[in-house]
């Protein structure tokens, strides 16, 4: 008999086609097919300052976030660290493959342009800093720590696209960065993560005629 979920939420991924799409043909997450990405030398890397400070619980009716400080340079601009929450399944994927866990480090730039940075994560060894996170996620703590040098790959070679929110109200035109090197966490968290937030995947959306630019570092 499966375990009842601890945390409730708003929203009902077993009906997510009824969800209201504020958009059009812009929707996230995608199916990245590298074989028909366009490489694009005039951008620059990811330039990111996010220090281990004190990080506040968050529940937003949709997930379970952490809020902290920091700030990211994407494509020549300071975007503002805002939040970070976690995914299962992974929602991205690149050529057709799926990953157990994609976590998503939402930025926003003083003109309110949003900016999200997707790490996607496979079943492995233990990710400490994983742990940190759902400890505070099972504890509900106001306050706890953060870091993401376990969460966040060194190599930040990324997908870029324009995409929508993948949760309502699906608002497009946010500037998504999927970075192309996979993490580790345990499958023993993956569970941790379900047991309390449940399934919480978007399914891939069609591309249209969006292009998806890829930079390495």
């Amino acid at each position: 008999m499966k375990a009842e979920v601890k945390t409730k939420f708003l929203i009902d991924y077993c009906h997510q086609h009824d969800w209201d799409v504020q958009g059009g043909k812009l929707q996230s997450p995608i199916d990245i097919q590298t074989n028909q990405t366009q490489m694009e030398s005039t951008r620059t890397g990811i330039q990111l300052n996010l220090s281990s400070t004190p990080a506040t619980f968050f529940n937003n009716g949709q997930n379970l976030q952490l809020l902290g400080s920091g700030q990211a340079c994407l494509n020549h601009r300071v975007f503002d660290f805002v939040q970070v929450h976690f995914h299962a399944d992974g929602e991205h994927r690149i050529d057709g493959e799926h990953f157990p866990l994609e976590g998503h480090f939402l930025f926003q730039a003083p003109n309110g342009q949003t900016g999200v940075i997707g790490v996607l994560y496979r079943a492995g060894k233990h990710n400490s800093d994983f742990d940190h996170v759902l400890k505070q996620y099972e504890e509900e703590k106001g306050e706890g720590s953060f870091s993401v040098k376990s969460l966040i790959p060194e190599n930040k070679s990324y997908y870029h696209y324009i995409g929508s929110l993948t949760t309502p109200p699906l608002t497009e035109g946010i500037e998504w960065y999927v970075l192309q090197t996979v993490l580790e966490v345990s499958s023993e968290q993956i569970e941790r993560f379900i047991s309390l937030h449940g399934k919480n995947s978007r399914s891939c959306q069609a591309l249209h005629d969006r292009q998806v630019i890829e930079f390495g570092e």
